[in-house]
C-alpha cells in the first residue's frame, strides 16, 4: 500500500493514515457480516448490478466500475476486467475484488476523502483473502 499512496500521493502514508485506513476496512467488514454475500449485501441495498461491454476508458479516465447510489445502480467494465486479469488474476478473481471494493463504499459511505480508496482496496483484499494490495494493479495500466 505504501508504494501506491506514494505514487498516488507524492508524500508517504504515515501511520494515523495508516491505522484509518485499516479501522474503516474493519468497520465495512463488521457492516458486511451482517450479510450472506457481497452480492446479498448489493441486493437487501437495492441496488443492481451488471457487467457492461461499454468502454472503460472516457476521456483519457480509466474506470473500473460505476457504482450510482441515486440510480441504484452498480456497472463493472468488461473491458475493465479483461484489462487487469492475468494468469496469476483469473477474471472472476478479478470481479469479485472490484466487487467488493465498490461495496466498501457502499458500506462506508463517509469515508473521510483523504484514505477512502485506500480503504476500499484493503478492504477488498481482506474480502477476497487476497495476499496484495490490488491497488498496484492499475499501476501497470496507466
Amino acid at each position: 500500500m505504501q508504494t501506491w499512496w506514494r505514487l498516488r500521493r507524492r508524500k508517504d502514508l504515515s501511520v494515523g493514515q495508516f491505522d484509518q485506513v485499516r479501522q474503516w476496512a474493519d468497520r465495512a467488514q463488521q457492516a458486511l457480516a451482517q450479510f450472506g454475500s457481497l452480492e446479498d449485501c448489493l441486493e437487501r441495498s437495492g441496488i443492481h448490478w451488471q457487467i457492461s461491454q461499454s468502454p472503460h476508458i472516457v476521456a483519457g479516465v480509466r474506470m473500473r466500475a460505476q457504482l450510482d447510489l441515486n440510480a441504484k445502480r452498480l456497472t463493472i467494465y468488461a473491458g475493465a476486467l479483461a484489462e487487469l486479469q492475468s494468469e496469476q488474476r483469473p477474471r472472476k478473481m478479478v470481479e469479485r475484488v472490484i466487487l467488493s471494493h465498490e461495496v466498501f463504499h457502499l458500506l462506508c459511505p463517509h469515508c473521510p476523502g483523504a484514505i477512502q480508496e485506500a480503504a476500499a482496496h484493503w478492504f477488498a483484499a481482506n474480502v477476497t483473502g487476497l495476499a496484495e494490495f490490488p491497488g498496484i494493479w492499475d499501476l501497470s495500466t496507466e
